[in-house]
Order: C-alpha cells, then structure tokens, then sequence
C-alpha cells in the first residue's frame, strides 16, 4: 500500500497535469488541492472530509511547495449552515487591510490558536482536542508563489472541511 505522502504526489501530479494553471479554475483547483494534501499529513486517526470521532487529534501540516511561499492551516469552528464556501467567499469579498492582513480571518472562530506558519521545506504539528461539530482549516497568508503579495489563500480555495462526530 502506497503512503499518504505518496499517494497526495500522485495525486497533485495528475491534477496538475490535467489542469489549464493558467486558467483561475486550474489555479483554484490547486488551492484546493493542497489544503487536501495538508489535511491528509493528519498523524493521528485524523479527520477526514467527511468526519472523525471527538477527541484529540494531532495535525503534521508541511509545506511542500516547490518556490518559496508561507502557509499557514488555521482551524475555525464552523456555526452551524456555514461550509467552507462562506469562508472563501467571506475571505474574496473582504479582501486584505492597509497592513495587508485577511479581513474576514476575524469573522471565524479560531480554535486552539493556529499552526503557525510553514515556510517551504517547513513542518508545523499541531494538537487539537474536537468536541463534535463542524470545522475547516483555512490559510490566511497573502504571499504568491515565488515572491510577492496577492489575495489571501483562503479568497484562492485554500480551506478544507470537515465534521467532527460523538
């Protein structure tokens, strides 16, 4: 059986290859696509997208990135009727203050701080005790691939969902 670090290779590999990057769908599809690859790095019986026993659980969270760029995997409590689309849209919508920092991060409650922040090459574990319910992870950063600022990563896709159970 292939490891989950080298079935999320595969897996981008085969995305990336089917996808116009140049389009905003292809792009998006990538955000996507690595919040997924940061979700499945889970060390202990982890979450899945659609859902996981309460209790703790312990998140590896590494930024593979092939150029520089930091990431961040904050975990929100979502109220309920709320899916990781309103956090996207929430993040677009409001965009970026003076000081360049996501807007809409406060419209979400953070649970149990957050990972930090992985630069390229980088690792962050994070433990977590979660009561049932219904959570993202999302990344705020604003950097671009390579050098530069941009929209925040969550306006981009970068969030994944998932439901904590009794």
């Amino acid at each position: 059986m292939a490891s989950r670090g080298g079935a999320v290779r595969a897996v981008a590999k085969a995305v990336t290859r089917s996808l116009p990057l140049g389009s905003a769908r292809g792009r998006r599809a990538v955000w996507r696509l690595l919040a997924l690859a940061a979700v499945l790095a889970l060390v202990s019986t982890g979450c899945s997208k659609s859902s996981s026993s309460s209790g703790l659980h312990q998140f590896l969270f590494q930024n593979k990135e092939s150029l520089p760029i930091a990431h961040e995997m904050i975990p929100v409590a979502l109220p309920s009727g709320k899916k990781a689309q309103d956090i996207i849209d929430d993040t677009k919508a409001k965009g970026v203050n003076a000081d360049g920092e996501a807007v809409a991060e406060d419209d979400w409650l953070h649970i149990g701080g957050d990972f930090g922040t992985a630069d390229t090459g980088a690792g962050v574990v994070e433990t977590l005790y979660l009561p049932p319910g219904t959570y993202a992870i999302a990344c705020w950063q604003t950097g671009n691939l390579g050098g530069g600022e941009g929209d925040p990563h969550a306006a981009r896709g970068m969030v994944f969902q998932f439901t904590v159970t009794s």
